[in-house]
Order: structure tokens, then sequence, then C-alpha cells
């Protein structure tokens, strides 16, 4: 495990329990501005530090059997004898983690239709092409679990385009993109999106942090990443959003999603991922074999 020196002076100091997961802990796909993912085994608020020029983030975890997926990879930084870091570690073997993974990705399946189910009860075209690309970014989560990949926001776009998927699991991811609409990834989209995005998220405690990722894809022209990203940024931060909010601010979120095509064009799509939804909830998770 590689982390800065100031970085593991600073997890070392906090009165909890540590540990360091997401993509830094596998170190197989992580970028240089990626942020270092930090469980802390304890009580408090979920937040996001800056370390001279790396980013913290302090995700707080009471019981770890609940946040299985999570933990994956986990690497220790700080352990104690109270709450034994390691003895929890052990219990969550490579079946227990795969169980897990099925699971959360079955989840996201049935959000994608419950989500396709909001947009056939919506009324106007943005509205229903909003729901139409939530649902989508949940099918690409949820196809990604059921065959053993742990999604990750920021590089979930080249996790889905590498991923060794049966025909009709990545004839399913296409239909998902081509509903997000990734091809439409350009310099002005982007820009819009993210003014947008970030109006939106005035009061989320990870802006800085989403801000700087969006920054990065840019210098390095990763169009197709960064118009994902913020899609998927958006995705979970508007589902959760009641209505009242969703039409006071329609207009940023239509900008923010970069909503658009016809009612037919949207139908057509939404049949489309509705199959796919269906046929990834009839996998059985035995005939997964990518452990």
């Amino acid at each position: 495990m590689s982390m800065p020196k100031p970085v593991r002076d600073y997890v070392e100091a906090l009165p909890h329990p540590t540990g360091l997961v997401g993509c830094r802990a596998s170190d197989k796909i992580s970028h240089s501005f990626c942020e270092y993912d930090i469980v802390v085994f304890g009580d408090g608020e979920d937040r996001i530090e800056r370390v001279n020029d790396h980013f913290i983030e302090l995700v707080h975890i009471k019981h770890p059997r609940d946040h299985i997926v999570t933990l994956e990879n986990m690497s220790i930084i700080r352990d104690s004898n109270m709450f034994s870091v390691s003895s929890t570690l052990k219990n969550i073997t490579d079946e227990t983690f795969k169980k897990a993974l099925i699971v959360s990705g079955r989840r996201s399946l049935i959000s994608s239709l419950f989500c396709q189910q909001k947009f056939k009860a919506a009324k106007g075209q943005h509205a229903r092409g909003m729901w139409l690309k939530i649902a989508s970014y949940h099918l690409v989560a949820g196809t990604l679990a059921t065959f053993g990949e742990r999604p990750m926001p920021l590089h979930e776009l080249a996790q889905a385009r590498q991923a060794e998927l049966p025909a009709d699991a990545a004839d399913g991811v296409q239909v998902a993109l081509e509903c997000i609409g990734v091809e439409r990834a350009t310099r002005p989209a982007i820009a819009r999106s993210t003014e947008a995005m970030l109006e939106l998220k005035t009061k989320d405690y990870d802006k800085a942090l989403v801000r700087n990722k969006i920054e990065h894809l840019l210098e390095r022209s990763m169009l197709a990443d960064c118009y994902y990203f913020i899609g998927k940024a958006l995705a979970d931060n508007l589902s959760a959003r009641n209505y009242s909010f969703l039409r006071r601010y329609s207009k940023l979120v239509q900008l923010a999603m970069d909503l658009s095509g016809d009612e037919q064009h949207l139908e057509k799509m939404q049949k489309n991922l509705f199959l796919a939804a269906k046929k990834g909830l009839k996998i059985s998770p035995h005939s997964t074999t990518y452990f």
C-alpha cells in the first residue's frame, strides 16, 4: 500500500481504527488524482479533507457486515484492541465477498427497473429522460457487480468497456451507454453540465472533490469518461430528491444531465433497457465464474 506521508500522518491521528479502500487500495486502476478513501470504524460524519495536494474521503462505518463490498481489498492503517480490524477482515472470505457483490448487483438492477417505472409515470420529455439515464447507470453498475467487478464511479466506463461479459450482458450495457449518451461527450457539453451540476450540489460535502476529478479528466482529454462521471455523480443525488425539488430545478437538471431525445426515441430505448434489466435478474449467481 503506497500512501504519501502527510496523508498517512493525518489518518493515523484519527481517533478510530482506519483502513484504505477503493481504487487506491487495489492500485490497479487508480489515477494520480484519485482520492484516498478511508474507512473509519466509529461514529462521525462522512466528509472530504484536503491534505497538501491530496484529497481524503472519510467514510464512517459502525457495522462492517453491512459494508462487505466496500471493504474489499482493504489495507489496515490503524487497528485497535477494542475493535480488531484484522479480525473483521478475516471474516470476509472470497465467497462472502462474491455473494455480497452479486446481491448488490441485483439491487442495482432492481433499482433500474424502479427508475424505469418512474420514467413511465413522469410527465415531460426531460423528466422522462432523466429517469431513463438514472436507470441506465443502475444497469451498468448492476451488470458489473453481477459478473464480479465492483463498480467505481470514476472508473466505471472503463470497467464496462473492459469487462469480459456474456453476449446478453454486454448488449445490455451497450444499450445503457446509448441511453446515457456518451457519444455526446464534447467540451462544450461537459462545461454546461459541470456548471449546472455544481449548482445542484451546492450543499454536498463532496463538491470540491467532484470538481477536481472533472478538471483532471478534461486535462487528460478523457471526455467520454468525464461525461459519464458527471451523470453518475448526479444519478444517486437526483433519484433521492423529491418532486418539488426536481420541478424547481428542472432547467438545471436538464443541463446537468444533458437531456435530449424525442419521445419516440426515449420509448424505444426504455424497452431495450427493460429487457436488459430483466435478463440480468434471471442470471443465476452460480453461473458467474469470474472469481
